[in-house]
């Protein structure tokens, strides 16, 4: 410590107070006309050490113009040493900070790296006043700072680990603030939104703010669940048990589709359904998927959950479970409506209107009831079809080519192009709630057009009213129309689809 002192006081001479005030000048105004030129924000880290400089210039030329005053002069040369010492911190500081930091991590040096740097170097600018200002012997404060240095540190070792520990987070560009972590050992996921010296603040999925002393996020493992900027997203897992009598080529067939089906689910990478394990009681399978943000992770596993009992339920399945006891009574279907209800719907539609009591009966009693989940998309555009759907309960979406154009409500009917004549479907057809659908198919019509055929007439003229309609309300929605077909060709493809040429 004496050595230090002597070195001191030799080699900080006015020369030497000179070059580090002119080099710090130079410096600062080399990066002022270097930022002002590139229009770059211009903060106090840049114009304080200009003036400081300039100050210490100041009091250097008074220093020297009361040469003759010994009392003033002195004072005049304390004064200038502490803002010298203080433009050496600065300089010191921006150089460390503001290039070889920011250049060696590669992005903005964050606040608590700073923070550090600043207390690290103002401490050594302090103990240096010390010696050269107050002429205070440093090796009588030596062993008194060791000791109580050691007693403090000794007293505070977990809040100096978190220090250390927030220094560590800070540097983790994947801990940066607005990553979402999940910490297993303590059950917790959230979003961080702050790292400070002693604790990480999280944002969780209910909106709490979760205080997490740094130490613990360095002592337990931590999944990096990334943000929404983050390119490799990482994978969530749905698990999803299915009975032994559904097909697993069917099943995952069935599973992909629903995951395709979900507009946040990423395209790419493509998601992936994997037969996991063979157990007791049924098959699991294993969802993979990927959503742009993962604060939305557990919303879209509530959907796919829920459009995956839909799904499964509307193939004829069910999902496994434990029986304790033995069941006598037949599985009942889980959607059952009304035939009245049924045949109401069914009469109330002028492509049936034409057939009598009996006809309507027979044909209620071999409708099947198909029920869609919010989301679900019941027809899509372009793709074949031969079947007919009346809107029970509930209502729908309908998109074409990308545009939402129209409701469908309850008690209304689409696809009829696709029941009478074939057509590929003209537009995607999406469930707003929960939907119940009686889809009247070709197999059902065929048997009531060779026993009618005289109805081929009305209902190829209540087709191309149905088109013009159709054409109308797209147009209205931007959507270029097509010229209405005419009544002969509709006839015509009547016959040739149904064989009754």
């Amino acid at each position: 410590m004496a050595s230090l002192s002597a070195f001191i006081d030799v080699n900080f001479t006015l020369i030497n107070r000179m070059v580090v005030l002119f080099v710090t000048l130079l410096f600062f105004l080399t990066v002022y006309l270097v930022r002002r030129a590139r229009h770059a924000k211009i903060d106090s880290r840049i114009i304080t050490p200009i003036a400081l400089s300039l100050f210490g210039f100041l009091l250097l030329y008074c220093e020297s113009a009361m040469s003759g005053l010994p009392s003033y002069q002195t004072l005049l040369e304390r004064l200038q040493t502490i803002v010298v010492l203080i433009c050496l911190a600065k300089l010191i500081i921006y150089l460390t900070v503001d290039e070889y930091l920011r250049i060696h991590i590669k992005r903005e040096v964050p606040s608590f790296l700073r923070d550090v740097v600043m207390i690290v170097v103002y401490l050594v600018v302090g103990i240096l006043s010390l010696r050269l200002v107050f002429k205070i012997d440093l090796s009588a404060i030596a062993v008194t700072t060791t000791v109580i240095t050691a007693a403090v540190a000794f007293g505070l070792q977990n809040t100096l680990a978190n220090a250390i520990s927030g220094f560590s987070i800070q540097s983790d560009r994947m801990l940066s603030t607005g990553s979402w972590i999940t910490i297993k050992e303590k059950n917790l996921f959230g979003e961080i939104v702050n790292v400070g010296f002693r604790y990480t603040t999280l944002r969780t999925l209910e909106m709490n703010r979760v205080i997490v002393p740094n130490s613990v996020i360095l002592q337990n493992i931590v999944v990096i669940q990334g943000n929404q900027d983050l390119v490799d997203k990482p994978a969530s897992v749905v698990d999803v048990m299915l009975g032994y009598d559904m097909p697993p080529e069917q099943a995952k067939v069935l599973l992909m589709q629903v995951l395709k089906d979900e507009l946040e689910v990423l395209a790419n990478p493509e998601p992936q359904v994997l037969l996991f394990s063979i157990n007791d009681s049924g098959i699991t399978y294993q969802l993979r998927f990927m959503v742009a943000d993962p604060a939305r992770s557990l919303s879209v596993q509530d959907l796919i959950y829920t459009r995956i009992w839909y799904a499964v339920n509307r193939e004829g399945y069910s999902f496994p479970f434990l029986h304790r006891q033995i069941i006598m009574e037949e599985a009942r279907p889980p959607y059952k409506i009304s035939s009245e209800h049924v045949v109401q719907d069914l009469k109330s539609i002028d492509l049936f209107s034409m057939l009598d009591d009996g006809d309507i009966q027979l044909l209620e009693a071999q409708v099947p009831v198909r029920v869609f989940g919010p989301g679900e998309s019941v027809v899509n555009q372009g793709d074949s079809g031969s079947s007919l759907f009346v809107v029970l309960k509930g209502e729908l979406e309908v998109v074409v080519d990308g545009i939402a154009v129209g409701r469908i409500l309850q008690d209304s009917f689409f696809g009829e192009m696709s029941l009478l004549t074939g057509a590929p479907r003209s537009a995607t057809v999406r469930a707003v709630c929960e939907v119940w659908l009686a889809e009247v198919t070709k197999a059902l019509m065929e048997p009531l057009l060779r026993a009618h055929p005289e109805i081929m007439e009305t209902l190829s003229s209540i087709l191309v009213e149905r088109e013009r309609r159709t054409k109308e309300s797209v147009s209205e929605s931007s959507i270029s129309a097509c010229v209405i077909t005419r009544h002969e060709y509709y006839l015509k493809r009547l016959k040739q689809f149904f064989d009754l040429l």
